[in-house]
Formats: C-alpha cells, structure tokens, sequence
C-alpha cells in the first residue's frame, strides 16, 4: 500500500538549525501545520506541502526574542512619534517575532496597547507597565510617590496577563533622589500580588548622581529575586554593576539567588570599555536585548537586535550564545518555554531565518567609541505563527548590515 506524505502547511528546507533549547545545530528541515511546529527532520517530503522555504545557506531559529523595545509606538502620538518605534518596526519587519516593550506606558495609559496595539500587530507584543503611572508619555516617569499607583498597576497586570508581564523601573534622576530603593520596592510589591516580574534599569544615565552606585548593592540583593530581570548589564553609568571597574560581589550573589541579566543595548547604556570589564570578569549577561527607540533607530547606536547581536559577538561571545541569549532564554524570563524560544513540536511556529556574514564590522556606542568585528547577523525573513513576514529594507541605505572597514 503507497503510504502518502504528510502535507504542511509550510516546510522550511535545506538550513542550518540552531535551537538551544534542544541542544540541535544540524542541517534540517522545518515542517508547519496550524501554526505550529510539527517537524523537525532530515529529508521533509513536500511534494503535497502547500508552501515550502529554501532555507539553503542560511540559519533558522526559533524567533528571535527582544526583551526590551520600547515599540508601542502608535498610542503616544498619531504620526512620527520621537521615542516609541511601532511593533513591526522592531519586530517581523526586523526579523524578531517578539519584542516586550519595557516602559513605555504606564497603569493609567495602557489601556491602547491592551486593547488595541497587541492584538493588531503582526509581531508578538507583550509588556512590562512602568513603575510611573503615565510611562514615558511623563518624562522622567518618576518624579516623587504620586507618579506611582500601585493599586492600579496591580489591576492592570491581572486584568491581562497574557500581554502584561510586569513592572519596569529605572534607577535615574530625579525617581532614585525622591524615593531611593522604595522604588524598586514598591514594583515588588505589585509583581507579589500580581503576578510577573520587575526589570529594573541601572545606571544613572539621566544624572550620574552618585546615590545610584549607593542604592544598587541593596537593590540587587536585598529587592530583587528569582526571576526578576536587572537590564543594562554592560553600562557605564553611575550605578551599574561597576565600581572602580570591578564587577560589584553583588551582582554574582543576585544571579546565585535567581535574578537574570540583559544587555539592553540602548541609546547611551552601553560601552565597550565597560563591557569588556564586566565580561573579563566571568560575568556573562543572560540576554541580548536592543533598547531600541525612534531615536535609536536609524542615528543608532541600537539599529536593530541582529546588530545587537553583531556587537556582542564583537566581544567574543560567540554566535550559538548569541542565538541563545535571543531565543531560549528570554522564553525562559518570560514564562513561555512551551510556547515560544524552541523549535520543539508543538510549540508556536515562531521561526526566524538569519544569515551569519563575515567581514570587518564597525559596531558603534553613543559616545562615539567603536568595536570591530569579524562577524554580523542580518535578518532575512521573519515566520509569525508559521505565516512568513516581509521584512522592511533595514535601517541603513545598504540595509542591515553594520558599516564595514574601508
């Protein structure tokens, strides 16, 4: 009896498939159905799939993962917002499948980006409320304890938990003056009745006062706990996990106690100078993540998370930790590990399909400094619930690539 093939819904061919999560980095095909990974093999029979992907020469990942955007751009303001990018923007159009914006609204204006921004995107949209009750539609966010309602933030989180996955809080000026560690405090608060977790921002890059450096030893802890997320873990600024360009013992103990670290590369958060400290130390950040604003963009130095990615490898860190630090374990942060970070069968057909390119790459920090490396990724098509998305032309006239020597 003729046995007929499966037939898929899509059946990407022929790539490289790196998934931490499972330990592969093996030539394969991906298969789809209903939205979902269905198989993940040599040899996918396609002749009766109804699309297929030749993925030869390129990389295919669960989708990449960005922990902290600020991507509810669409709710602030109609039409050229200067902070916020819209979700696509940071996301499937960039070949990212999930961005969390980390901030951007708070308890009293969240309502858009429940009700409206996330189920309208292509790209998955999840968020963190700022500790401030108007986000950055107020900034600074937190100028004393009447910018904070806590009963609300807590309303918010358990009226959508599916979409809201915490609280985000920056240690900077005037918020670490006025209210000190009650800040982050506070956001525990909510997140232990709520539910979720607290990202808090180190490094005062709104005031180098040096109260920051005084508050972060507490803060990492004595505040902050299992699952809990400290981003901007190669900043400079007064603050971070730097003292005398040492790595504070702090840091260490918090991640012995189950707190996680991100990069957020961001406008003015991270320095090579730093980062360099902080890794030669030991002390490698848990996740990749961009930051990446409208100002950030297109002027950098964010650009996009694959350039993020570029400029971390740049330090030694290698491609398979960088695809890890993007997939499996921001999947983890968030609490979905069965849904997303994997190419496990069954999980959400989230794929991303990259390419790794050689060359001498100039990655850049806002300062001005600049890193050279041999190595960059570029995004090349983005699969959202196995539905392939097109992606935008790159922030630079060339594309997506970082300039390069010469």
């Amino acid at each position: 009896m003729r046995i007929e093939p499966n037939s898929y819904d899509l059946v990407i061919t022929g790539g490289r498939v790196i998934d931490t999560a499972n330990s592969i980095d093996s030539q394969l095909d991906v298969a789809i159905s209903d939205g979902k990974i269905a198989a993940v093999e040599t040899g996918i029979e396609v002749c009766t799939s109804k699309r297929v992907i030749d993925a030869a020469g390129h990389i295919v990942t669960p989708g990449l993962i960005d922990l902290h955007t600020h991507a509810a751009g669409g709710i602030r303001k109609p039409t050229n917002d200067d902070f916020m990018v819209e979700p696509d923007a940071a996301g499937v159009s960039a070949g990212v499948t999930t961005v969390l914006d980390a901030g951007s609204v708070g308890a009293l204006n969240s309502g858009g980006l429940v009700n409206f921004l996330a189920p309208h995107a292509k790209t998955r949209l999840l968020a963190l409320l700022n500790i401030g009750k108007m986000g950055v539609a107020n900034l600074p966010e937190v100028k004393s304890i009447d910018d904070i309602d806590e009963a609300a933030s807590i309303e918010v989180i358990q009226s959508a938990p599916g979409i809201i996955k915490g609280i985000k809080a920056r240690m900077v000026t005037p918020g670490i003056q006025a209210l000190g560690n009650d800040m982050p405090r506070t956001a525990k608060r909510i997140t232990n009745e709520a539910g979720g977790f607290v990202m808090v921002h180190v490094g005062d890059i709104a005031g180098q006062n040096p109260i920051a450096a005084d508050l972060t030893p507490e803060l990492l802890t004595g505040i902050l706990g299992e699952g809990d997320v400290v981003t901007h873990t190669l900043s400079g600024a007064v603050g971070a996990l730097l003292a005398d360009r040492s790595l504070i013992s702090q840091a260490q103990e918090a991640r012995n106690s189950g707190v996680y670290f991100d990069v957020g590369v961001g406008g003015g958060n991270f320095s090579f100078e730093s980062a360099k400290a902080v890794l030669d130390h030991g002390f490698m950040p848990d996740t990749i993540s961009s930051d990446i604003t409208a100002m950030s963009r297109f002027a950098g130095p964010v650009f996009s998370l694959t350039e993020c990615m570029g400029k971390i490898m740049s330090l030694g860190v290698s491609f398979e930790d960088a695809v890890r630090m993007t997939t499996s374990k921001p999947a983890e942060i968030l609490g979905l590990t069965n849904e997303l970070g994997s190419l496990s069968v069954g999980s959400n057909a989230d794929i991303s399909i990259i390419d790794l390119i050689q060359g001498d790459f100039l990655f850049h920090e806002s300062s001005g400094a600049i890193g050279v490396g041999s190595q960059a990724v570029r995004p090349v098509t983005a699969i959202r619930d196995g539905v392939p998305q097109p992606l935008d032309v790159g922030p630079r006239p060339w594309g997506w690539l970082p300039t390069q020597k010469g």
